[in-house]
């Protein structure tokens, strides 16, 4: 799959280490022929209001991830090629950071290697990005000798990335990252459960998926929420922050959520048992189910 990416998320990137995206994506092999930033700003819509990039650009920058969880078909007529939704989202494991110039050269930028490194920048001797906090609201979630930890799912599902925010209270094997990250790499079979969790709710009436939840200075519980639905006239009146097109969110007191649900993501490809190539295939708009 194939993202554009805002001047401020590659900031965000780069020097604090963010790992979250949401929106429009496409997919990178229907976009091939998009090689100018010019051609990437048709392609991927990026005349909307508001927006901050130009079909003059000097460069745009590019997200390209294996299939997520969370990305829902869209039939948006009148659209140039296919179009997905990706609801906030940890950015998957092996995603590359890529800017396009305007002579049709590239240059990665920077590789998300998994929730237990966390971004690698591309270019030799370039300072390394900070590590990102962790929720459990977004990205995998493990259990592992009775305790739940954030992960990450690679080697084609057979492997599951383990990590950690403070170090181990016992040598259980988890070591530090590069990027100062504790985590430790367990084989499939060694995780009893392995789900992404889905917490949504409405907000004043508008759907939302609850991202993260921390305790503010007064310790009253407050939640960061990412608008889930196509109502963007009631996003915008509530006065959402408009992260890019299609994508606002907000932070709130979490005693102002109603109707929240928790379901938990399970993709075929984490399922214990038959290897991903030997697993039942699943619609490209119905990749993932709740339970």
């Amino acid at each position: 799959m194939q993202k554009a990416i805002t001047p401020s998320l590659t900031r965000a990137i780069l020097t604090a280490g963010h790992d979250r995206v949401a929106g429009y994506v496409v997919r990178a092999e229907d976009v091939a022929f998009a090689t100018t930033p010019s051609q990437l700003f048709e392609v991927h819509g990026l005349g909307y209001p508001g927006s901050p990039f130009s079909p003059f650009d000097r460069s745009i920058d590019l997200l390209r991830f294996h299939s997520s969880p969370q990305l829902q078909y869209r039939d948006v007529p009148g659209y140039i090629v296919p179009l997905w939704w990706l609801r906030h989202s940890r950015i998957p494991p092996g995603a590359e950071l890529v800017r396009v110039f305007a002579d049709g050269s590239q240059v990665l930028l920077a590789q998300y290697v998994d929730v237990g490194t966390g971004w690698v920048v591309g270019q030799f001797g370039a300072p390394q990005p900070a590590l990102a906090s962790l929720s459990r609201c977004v990205g995998p979630v493990a259990k592992w000798h009775g305790g739940y930890l954030e992960a990450d799912v690679v080697d084609n599902g057979h492997t599951v990335v383990l990590a950690l925010a403070n170090p181990p209270l016992a040598d259980t094997g988890f070591q530090l990252s590069p990027t100062g990250r504790w985590f430790r790499r367990v084989a499939r079979e060694e995780v009893t459960e392995l789900f992404e969790l889905d917490l949504t709710a409405r907000w004043n009436g508008l759907s939302v998926r609850v991202v993260d939840q921390w305790q503010d200075a007064q310790r009253y519980v407050v939640a960061r929420i990412s608008h889930l639905g196509d109502d963007i006239e009631r996003a915008e009146r509530l006065q959402l922050e408009q992260v890019e097109a299609g994508v606002y969110e907000a932070i709130v007191y979490a005693a102002e959520l109603t109707d929240i649900q928790t379901n938990q993501v399970v993709p075929h490809t984490w399922a214990p048992g038959p290897s991903a190539a030997q697993a039942p295939a699943y619609p490209q708009d119905a990749s993932w189910a709740t339970t």
